[in-house]
């Protein structure tokens, strides 16, 4: 009887200890979070569970609420001690298991079995510019350093990211976050720790969807399911998008000249060999494959309406503005479909082109300076029908690091009939191929980012044009049109040499004008060279 009302004495003794525990636990975070924080954070919760026999605790209904008009005044009074940023931080439910109570009273080094957060939603809104270089663990506290976690879940988590104080949008989004970290250390050793990755042994993290605003506002990229694992190496995206988010007009008025509207839709991309201890460190971005299946393109431009001016950009002029390291082996694109309009200055209707079936591979796309040069470029290999029937490959070889921006290009034209060009050559150059045949053709030509020379090459027979009114677009004769215009000066070679039995050979000389994209400079050359082969003037 006296030993079991002893025990019964005890077990109410450890209620009302665990009850009050609670309560003072709850109000000591609540103070502690204040206090740390200069009264820039509050932390609200609806309860808080604490079993110190099982070393856990659990909060439910967490806020973390930053508080602007502390920081503002913190950022007037001592700026280098105002943080570059504010969170905010709402979950469901915070389970904390593996709690060494004693070394918390105590103090020393502890650890934490496992950390799990349910539906939580994070956003973090840029305040100014961090001018800070430092690495997280060189910002947190020493309790933080010495202090290693089993084991992190996130569960159906959101994050938001707000360059601005005041944005009312966000640069970037995750959704439908799962993520499990695993072997935690927030220590030097750690970061520097070429077999771990942000601090972690593991990291396996799905997204459902995720979101990017590009700079300029005139573009979202968007994704579907993400995964990303750091003990596979690999990332991978599925159904992503280059949205734009104004018209072709709107974003020409924006930019104040002509601009290409790009819509773009791919399944699948998936990169390999990630080295995220690197870019955990060094933030450069080292891969070993990219492949892209089935892309679909689809681009519009109106330079009736708008002036075509500005500098147009050079793929050596992209990779030398990436302000970190990149360094991808090889990029496998397949199956490409491009569907390119425009609306050209002096034309009535808008013309097009289009590519299909098209396979890239891109080798050492790199900023590295140690492993690309004029005698090791960057290679790509194209191959794909243009208009669905014309086949075409090329081989562009790139010394991406070369200030004159020199490059070369060669390739072979396949069988065709050049009026397959008609719906783009039409309304821009005012001639329609009536009728042709081109056996093959080759092309070799040498750029800068100001000009290029090179030879062009076609075997083909019977080839003939009709020039087109530019009042009204229909077709006149050749001697209508060469005494009105021409003074019978235009004298096509309507054969290659031999009556089309053997190639005619022309001449590329183009003077690249700089509001020209690298697409449209090549596009010139190609035009530049077969209007050399056929006679006709430029």
């Amino acid at each position: 009887m006296v030993a079991g009302a002893i025990v019964l004495v005890l077990l109410v003794g450890l209620l009302v200890v665990s009850k009050n525990l609670n309560a003072w636990a709850a109000k000591k975070l609540v103070k502690q979070v204040h206090t740390q924080s200069k009264g820039m954070y509050d932390l609200r919760m609806s309860h808080l569970e604490v079993s110190v026999l099982a070393g856990s605790a659990t909060l439910d209904s967490v806020r973390l609420i930053p508080n602007p008009k502390v920081w503002k005044q913190m950022q007037q009074r001592t700026p280098a001690q105002a943080p570059a940023s504010l969170s905010e931080v709402k979950a469901a439910k915070v389970q904390v298991g593996g709690i060494p109570f004693l070394k918390l009273l105590f103090g020393g080094a502890f650890g934490l079995s496992s950390v799990q957060l349910e539906s939580p939603e994070w956003e973090l809104r840029q305040m100014k510019q961090d001018t800070s270089s430092k690495p997280l663990h060189e910002r947190v506290g020493k309790q933080f350093r010495e202090m290693a976690i089993r084991e992190i879940q996130i569960k159906n988590g959101s994050f938001r990211y707000r360059d601005k104080a005041h944005r009312k949008t966000d640069v970037f989004s995750l959704s439908g976050v799962n993520l499990k970290a695993s072997g935690v250390k927030l220590d030097s050793a750690s970061f520097q720790d070429p077999s771990r990755a942000f601090y972690s042994k593991e990291i396996d993290l799905t997204a459902k969807e995720a979101a990017f605003s590009l700079p300029n506002g005139f573009y979202r990229i968007k994704t579907g399911l993400s995964r990303v694992s750091t003990q596979k190496k690999e990332l991978i995206f599925s159904r992503v998008q280059l949205v734009p988010l104004l018209s072709a007009a709107g974003m020409s008025r924006k930019a104040g000249m002509a601009v290409t509207r790009f819509s773009v839709h791919v399944p699948e991309v998936r990169l390999s060999k990630v080295d995220f201890a690197n870019l955990s460190q060094n933030a450069n971005f080292y891969v070993g494959g990219v492949a892209v299946q089935n892309p679909r393109v689809s681009a519009y431009k109106d330079g009736k309406h708008f002036a075509s001016k500005g500098n147009g950009l050079m793929p050596h002029d992209l990779v030398q503005k990436i302000p970190f390291g990149v360094n991808i082996r090889e990029v496998n694109v397949r199956n490409l479909a491009v569907r390119y309009e425009e609306l050209s200055e002096k034309a009535l209707r808008t013309g097009y082109v289009t590519g299909s079936n098209i396979d890239l591979t891109l080798t050492n796309l790199t900023n590295d300076k140690n492993l690309i040069s004029l005698k090791n470029p960057a290679v790509l290999k194209a191959r794909g029908f243009i208009m669905g029937k014309a086949a075409m490959q090329a081989t562009v070889r790139l010394a991406l690091l070369d200030p004159n921006g020199y490059h070369s290009i060669e390739g072979t034209i396949g069988k065709g009939y050049p009026a397959i060009l008609n719906p783009i050559i039409e309304p821009s150059m005012f001639v329609s191929v009536k009728s042709g045949y081109v056996q093959k053709g080759s092309f070799k030509v040498e750029l800068t980012k100001t000009s290029a020379t090179g030879r062009l090459q076609l075997q083909y027979d019977d080839f003939k044009v009709d020039l087109l009114s530019k009042d009204k677009e229909k077709k006149q004769s050749f001697g209508k049109k060469i005494k009105t215009l021409l003074a019978d000066k235009l004298v096509l070679k309507s054969d290659s040499e031999n009556n089309g039995k053997a190639p005619r050979e022309g001449k590329i000389e183009v003077k690249r004008k700089s509001e020209r994209s690298f697409l449209t400079y090549w596009k010139d050359c190609l035009a530049n060279g077969v209007l050399s082969v056929i006679g006709a003037p430029m």
